[in-house]
């Protein structure tokens, strides 16, 4: 009796077992979401990572999001045994790292820490695991709850000594001050992100071989020392600097430590306190590229002569909200000295009380440039931009432009975008640009948001931007007038505008009329031509319904593959779209495609044979692109051998599209005359007709 229920007791819990393990597998969804050698694990509100069941592929790991508050010393032990070099740890409520923890991972090159709870202490704690590990992008922003500003301690990155990072971000530690040599045992750093923090004072001892330093968003109100006491460069690789968003008020420090900055090629200093940029105050930064001084925090900006003198500077960014007058720069001198801009940026400048005379005096020395944005301006006027024969790139967005004529572009054979949005602009008609504009293939042209006159002066642009493929067939494109289509799209207008633009002439009605007989036959001809699928469809309706009692016995020999599929891969989007569709998907019919079922371990000719073979059907997709294609010509050949052999009721031809006379062999026209074929078209019925004629030879 006891054996009786041990064995009832036993066939219960393997029962249960099997219910509980079928309820899993069918209904949990699966904790990561694994492409190609990453698994995001986001967001899953994970406590650990014991479930994990990862592949032995896996490089890259995304936890972030979790609630992972102690990671301990055997936090990572599930992973241990996998290439984890890239692990994202953001936003997980870490309060704790175990000195230990990272050590299971010794082949991780980036951590992404940020956003979490971490004290000072804890967070130096956890670095250690990091010694001696192949670590080279650490992201610890936003960790430090420090309420009140501090120093950062010099022993913070201690642990960090037997590394090799090249990458650290330190966004939003509060930090107020950085002594010397704080970073002087990461002798490898190369990027440093101390950006939104309260940085007044940056010593930059210990940083030898830094290239990229981004300090945007702190208080300096100075540019650091960059060289030592022997006026040696601290920082002799720097070569990307950012101070945007800070304290700074005097532009000549740049001229001043230029010696100390000998590689420095891209500078943004914007949104800074200074009130003036004085003469020179980058003419010493030897190899400056890019230089970005836009919107400053002063109302009363003022460009001193010669401020922009540089040999070097190929890209300016310039912004200012200020009415432009004699005091803030002299237009005649502003860039004259640097006249290696190939891209000026100046927008948010108020030019309305500039001539346009003195405008093109401004910009005439910048003979390189090939773009120009001038967004925001209050510009009246389309300046002259024929000095720049190598100008692509034109944007006038958001000024007061009423007229654009193409004086203005003689020279500009280049000049393939144009943006005039936000303008005032009524019309746009041949004669704004140039011929060579307008003929240029890769034109692209914005004027949208501008008060149109919907009349026949705008005409000629709706046709030419619909040839283009630009759309204006959106809100953005507006009347303003006649007063009834005010506010209505320009699109729903084309017709009234061809009809009121274009008024008949009794001349050419008289002349039709006469003419009309002779166009009949043609005209029937055209007609019958277009509607050869409608008289295809309803003729095979009709002689498919009327066909004899006998059949040709249904081809039922077992085979692996329904049907072998000969076509160029340039086709493939077609193959899937529609064949696959509608044979595989819709009638169940499993077809042989080179690229997803050949062997990789065969020859190309060997699949090719072996899987025509393995088919009851050989269907050939016949294109130009099949018919350049020295693989689909074998195959055309194989057709044909086919055909010889008696078996051409097995080939089928799928005309995908015109095909040029070029590609008609002997070969191609014994197969067109000889097996059934079927044109691919666009016409309902022409396809229902392709389907049916596919599937009646399938079968």
């Amino acid at each position: 009796m006891t054996s009786g229920y041990i064995m009832i007791a036993i066939i219960f819990w393997i029962s249960s077992q099997l219910v509980e393990s079928f309820i899993l597998n069918r209904f949990t969804k699966p904790t990561c979401n694994i492409t190609s050698e990453k698994a995001d694990c986001s967001n899953r509100s994970l406590v650990n990572i014991s479930s994990l069941n990862l592949a032995h592929d896996i490089k890259i790991l995304d936890l972030s999001e979790n609630n992972f508050t102690n990671v301990t010393d055997t936090f990572f032990k599930p992973i241990s045994e996998l290439n984890i070099t890239e692990l994202f740890l953001k936003r997980c409520h870490i309060q704790y790292i175990s000195p230990k923890a990272f050590a299971l991972i010794p082949n991780i090159s980036r951590i992404d820490l940020s956003f979490n709870n971490l004290s000072l202490n804890a967070m130096k704690e956890g670095l250690k695991g990091l010694n001696g590990s192949s670590i080279e992008h650490l992201d610890i922003s936003n960790i430090i709850t420090s309420k009140e500003p501090q120093t950062l301690p010099e022993d913070t990155l201690l642990s960090l000594h037997n590394t090799n990072i090249t990458n650290l971000r330190m966004r939003s530690w509060n930090i107020n001050k950085v002594i010397k040599n704080t970073f002087q045992n990461l002798s490898c750093l190369q990027a440093l992100d101390l950006s939104v923090n309260k940085i007044h004072a940056l010593e930059m001892e210990g940083l030898p071989e830094i290239r990229q330093l981004n300090l945007t968003w702190n208080k300096m109100t100075s540019l650091p020392k960059m060289c030592d006491s022997q006026n040696v460069s601290l920082v002799p690789k720097l070569n990307n600097l950012s101070l945007a968003i800070n304290h700074l008020l005097d532009s000549q420090e740049f001229q001043k430590q230029g010696h100390c900055l000998p590689n420095l090629y891209y500078l943004n200093v914007s949104f800074n306190l200074m009130d003036r940029i004085k003469s020179d105050s980058f003419s010493t930064l030897k190899k400056l590229g890019i230089l970005s001084i836009g919107n400053m925090l002063t109302y009363d900006l003022v460009i001193e002569e010669g401020a922009l003198n540089s040999k070097t500077l190929e890209m300016l960014y310039l912004g200012s909200y200020k009415r432009v007058s004699k005091d803030t720069f002299n237009p005649k001198t502003l860039f004259k000295k640097c006249t290696q801009l190939t891209r000026l940026e100046m927008s948010k400048f108020d030019f309305s009380d500039l001539s346009i005379v003195n405008f093109h005096v401004m910009i005439s020395p910048l003979k390189n440039l090939s773009e120009l944005i001038l967004r925001h301006n209050k510009l009246n006027n389309v300046p002259e931009t024929s000095n720049f024969p190598n100008l692509s790139f034109l944007d006038l967005e958001g000024s007061t432009i009423r007229h654009v004529h193409r004086d203005s572009f003689q020279n500009n054979s280049h000049l393939e975008k144009i943006i005039l949005r936000l303008n005032h602009l009524t019309t746009i008609r041949q004669d704004t640009f140039t011929d060579e504009i307008w003929k240029n293939p890769k034109l692209f042209i914005d004027i949208s948001y501008n008060p149109y006159a919907c009349d026949c002066d705008l005409e000629w642009f709706i046709k030419w931007a619909y040839k283009r493929g630009i759309i204006v067939e959106n809100d953005d494109y507006q009347c303003d007038s006649p007063k009834k289509w005010k506010t209505t799209r320009l699109d729903i207008h084309i017709q009234s505008l061809k009809t009121s633009c274009h008024p008949v002439n009794k001349v050419f009605i008289t002349l039709l009329t006469i003419f009309s007989f002779m166009f009949i036959f043609l005209f029937g001809l055209m007609l019958a031509w277009k509607l050869r699928w409608d008289n295809k469809y309803y003729l095979h309706k009709w002689t498919d319904g009327r066909r004899s009692a006998y059949q040709k016995i249904i081809d039922n020999e077992l085979k692996e593959y329904d049907g072998f599929v000969a076509y160029n891969t340039r086709d493939r989007k077609w193959i899937m779209s529609e064949l696959v569709e509608a044979m595989e998907k819709k009638e169940h019919y499993k077809l042989c495609l080179h690229e997803r079922n050949f062997l990789p371990s065969c020859a190309h000719v060997d699949n090719i044979l072996e899987s025509i073979e393995a088919s009851r059907k050989f269907i050939l997709v016949l294109s130009n692109n099949f018919m350049e294609d020295q693989w689909c010509n074998y195959e055309t050949i194989i057709a044909n051998h086919k055909l010889a052999d008696g078996n051409g009721d097995r080939v089928f031809l799928i005309l995908l599209g015109k095909i040029s006379s070029k590609h008609f062999t002997i070969a191609l026209k014994t197969l067109l005359k000889s097996v059934e074929n079927a044109e691919w078209t666009l016409n309902v019925k022409g396809r229902k007709l392709f389907w049916n004629k596919l599937k009646r030879f399938m079968k």
